[in-house]
């Protein structure tokens, strides 16, 4: 064998080992490091989308993710414009534009849980301990429950308690809150040509008075008086509860109305002496947000005026034709402000979830908790208020936060068998786990509680019931629980977000979504 030969053996016999070394070193990295997982279904909409369709609204130039699948009807009369109202149906061209998405790929860090414990509203992948053999063994939730505690949804919120000790409220990071808003309206969203609509648009759901003193043009607002004036929400126009644009095709279910809302405007005043305020009237309480010159105000209070818990903080107030970007956060049982992106003050309040049902559905003591249970609150009123200052109006918004539902248990809740003594826990027809103070969910040293963004169409802890035979005779025979070593990681970021098409072939991902996880 010549001298070139033998080189030429020995380089091929490198390549090879080369290959091998990368390829184990890639199954390893992947099998403890990170993987790659695809999302399936629409159940953490619109946090992280399944398979949908990308729809497009000439009039307001709005771009939005339908859920879509096989058996879900796509006629054309059931694509709306979320941001002109549920009822403004999308033009029969639009409706066609049908782009029919994957969905989105995310990273899995694999190595963080055991080393540090998952944290409360963590974004998780696990294995789906119904079917931990079948074509949905990998199951992605957001995570509401830890070890050791016992939990109660109510009114939309997550309640938890250790021991003996009260329910306390669990509320959001900042960072995990600002990737939650879900958007209602937009005053920047405005039909280009009304002509065009198959329906009269009702107009902005904000009430303006005294008419005389206010325009709304370009997207604009203008109130040209020093005196007191108001923008009220129409719940007529618009309702706020927990409707999504993702579920349009999906079958109708009851929405619930709901509190847990940002409300923001960039305002900016003809002279240095205006008063802003906005007021939330929800769960027989009224929440306002002052600002002044020299001051800003939080106040929770009752209908009556009867003060419960303030706040005041330092505030150099608004200066002639300068814009304030103005936040005001009602969510998980806090009030905030923020202006120009700072958090300026904030005012936090500890209902129980009993007192928090009695405030939502208007009952006294003398009715059960248990009949209050699953209730839901009344359409909230909003308004904002002015005075001392002309001013301006632009990119007026309102989002809604999550709201977990309260729901009853489905057959399937029992496909796998059911463990002696959790007879009533999965009972068929009987309240959601966690959702009812006979049925609170309490959780075990390695239990874990998961739920859905889409919580009106998520099959998750609350709903899901008995896990298969293999869960239950390895790790864990209770119903509704993820046990810890089930754990696969958090789920980090979107790398490959649902792909756009060329031709035939969805191949290029949409590199605009790509995101952290929050």
């Amino acid at each position: 064998m010549s001298t070139t030969e033998r080189k030429s053996k020995s380089g091929t016999i490198e390549t090879i080992q080369s290959l091998v070394v990368a390829f184990v070193l890639a199954m390893v990295f992947r099998g403890f490091v990170v993987e790659g997982f695809v999302i399936p279904t629409g159940s953490m909409a619109p946090t992280l989308l399944g398979q949908h369709l990308l729809m497009h609204s000439d009039q307001t130039g709005e771009d939005f993710a339908v859920g879509f699948g096989a058996r879900r009807s796509t006629s054309t009369d059931r694509f709306s414009d979320p941001l002109l109202g549920r009822s403004m149906p999308l033009s029969i061209a639009e409706a066609k534009k049908i782009q029919p998405r994957t969905g989105d790929r995310v990273v899995v860090l694999k190595t963080l849980f055991p080393f540090f414990d998952p944290e409360r509203f963590d974004v998780v992948v696990f294995k789906n301990p119904t079917d931990t053999q079948g074509p949905s063994a990998n199951y992605i939730k957001r995570l509401i429950g830890l070890p050791g505690e016992t939990l109660w949804i109510a009114d939309g919120d997550i309640f938890a308690k250790n021991g003996d000790e009260p329910f306390a409220i669990q509320r959001k990071p900042e960072h995990v809150q600002r990737s939650l808003w879900r958007q209602v309206s937009d005053s920047d969203a405005v039909p280009t040509d009304t002509l065009a609509l198959s329906r009269a648009w009702r107009g902005s759901p904000w009430d303006a008075r005294p008419r005389t003193h206010w325009t709304f043009q370009n997207r604009t607002w203008v109130c040209n008086t020093a005196q007191p004036s108001t923008l009220t929400w129409d719940q007529n126009n618009i309702l706020i509860d927990d409707w999504l644009p993702y579920n349009m095709l999906m079958p109708t279910v009851r929405q619930e109305p709901m509190a847990d809302i940002r409300v923001s405007a960039t305002i900016t005043p003809d002279e240095d002496t205006l008063t802003a305020g906005f007021t939330l009237e929800a769960m027989g309480l009224r929440y306002v947000w002052t600002l002044t010159e020299g001051t800003i105000d939080l106040v929770l209070s009752t209908k009556t005026g009867e003060v419960l818990q303030s706040v005041k903080t330092p505030f150099l107030g608004a200066k002639a034709g300068e814009a304030l970007r103005v936040e005001c956060w009602h969510v998980d049982q806090m009030m905030a402000i923020y202006v120009n992106g700072e958090r300026l003050a904030e005012l936090l309040y500890d209902f129980g979830p009993e007192q928090r049902l009695r405030l939502a559905t208007g009952s006294n003591s003398s009715v059960p908790i248990e009949d209050l249970a699953g209730r839901g609150q009344k359409a909230a009123k909003l308004a904002w208020q002015f005075d001392g200052s002309p001013l301006t109006m632009t990119r007026v918004q309102v989002d809604h936060d999550l709201y977990y539902r309260s729901s009853r248990l489905p057959s399937r809740a029992v496909k796998n068998p059911t463990a002696p003594g959790n007879e009533e826990l999965v009972e068929v027809g009987s309240p959601a786990f966690g959702t009812h103070p006979d049925k609170l969910a309490v959780l075990g040293e390695d239990q874990f509680m998961m739920a859905g963004d889409n919580s009106a169409y998520s099959l998750d802890g609350r709903l899901w019931g008995n896990p298969d035979a293999f869960v239950s005779a390895q790790f864990d025979d209770s119903p509704f629980v993820v046990h810890r070593d089930l754990l696969i990681g958090k789920a980090w970021s979107v790398y490959w977000p649902a792909t756009n098409k060329i031709g035939s072939l969805s191949v290029i991902p949409d590199f605009g979504r790509i995101r952290f996880i929050r």
